[in-house]
């Protein structure tokens, strides 16, 4: 199948404390995070929410050894009913939020999503694995919601910082790794006095800093006086799943006489894309191509 892929991509950087059991993660996005959104047209307060997500499905993926996908899903009674930002083992993305377009004022997390679940998903290429974690939306944050998954769904100290705006979004997530061998005392002992000090300066990280700085600007603020261990970059990219070949599977399934009557009412066949916004239009012309004997795959008109 075919997969559209940008050339933008965001970054992905992993870190290392020398001395301390602490790992931790540092991304942001940029071009990638514009393209996913340059056919959806969000309220600011949904906008945010959306890129504080996706910014987390790429953390939580880089968490992990695996082939395959993860989705990160919010869903419940508040404005936004459903958000869905998934994130692949190559970190390629995607998301789309359900709300409606026009959102007066600028309401809080708990408003946005009122009461309701949040729900981690892998779905493994290995052996059609899959594995799902699931946990009552409760906090005044998306970060610390999934602070809450973790200490809930996989017992492991973390603790994460999002943001995100129109431009830009970004996160870092740094976790407790459990000690192992003999140093077990050693490595607990070195480790109880720091963690609620790492997770105070993540969670006094200014969104412009986190947003706008380098990754060696954010670890500064975080690590201070600790040596830590910067790896090498990996990037991010928006990618959608959509293409013209499986959007005239879906049309020839309705049948000529159903498209022929959309036609006469609104003079072209369009179908939108429902994660990336993706427009594709078709007229009398294309719809009669796709029911034409032996008619091969045509591109249709797509709407930028």
């Amino acid at each position: 199948m075919a997969e559209r892929l940008s050339a933008a991509r965001g970054e992905l950087r992993r870190f290392l404390f020398e001395h301390l059991p602490v790992r931790g993660f540092w991304m942001r996005l940029d071009e990638a995070w514009r393209e996913l959104r340059s056919h959806q047209r969000y309220a600011p307060s949904v906008e945010t929410l959306l890129g504080e997500a996706v910014s987390a499905s790429v953390l939580l993926a880089a968490t992990l050894k695996f082939r395959g996908t993860l989705t990160l899903q919010l869903a419940g009674d508040g404005l936004v009913s459903l958000l869905v930002a998934q994130c692949t083992h190559d970190f390629a993305i995607r998301a789309v939020a359900h709300a409606p377009e026009r959102i007066d004022g600028a309401p809080g997390f708990r408003e946005l999503v009122g009461d309701g679940r949040l729900s981690v998903t892998i779905e493994a290429d290995e052996r059609s694995a899959r594995y799902q974690g699931i946990v009552a939306l409760e906090g005044s944050t998306l970060a610390g919601c999934l602070e809450n998954y973790f200490a809930t769904s996989e017992q492991i100290p973390t603790c994460i910082a999002l943001s995100a705006d129109a431009q830009l979004a970004a996160g870092v997530l740094l976790q407790n790794l459990p000690p192992s061998g003999g140093a077990a005392a050693q490595a607990a002992d070195i480790y109880d006095p720091y963690w609620p000090q790492l997770r105070a300066r993540v969670a006094a990280l200014g969104s412009a800093v986190l947003r706008q700085g380098t990754a060696e600007q954010v670890l500064r603020s975080v690590c201070a006086e600790h040596d830590c261990r910067l790896f090498g970059s990996s990037p991010v990219r928006f990618i959608c799943r959509c293409d013209a070949a499986r959007v005239q599977s879906v049309l020839r399934s309705l049948g000529v006489a159903e498209l022929r009557g959309i036609l006469a009412e609104q003079g072209a066949v369009t179908v939108t894309c429902e994660f990336c916004g993706r427009p594709y239009s078709f007229d009398a012309i294309d719809v009669e191509r796709l029911f034409a004997a032996g008619a091969s795959p045509e591109t249709p008109q797509s709407l930028n």
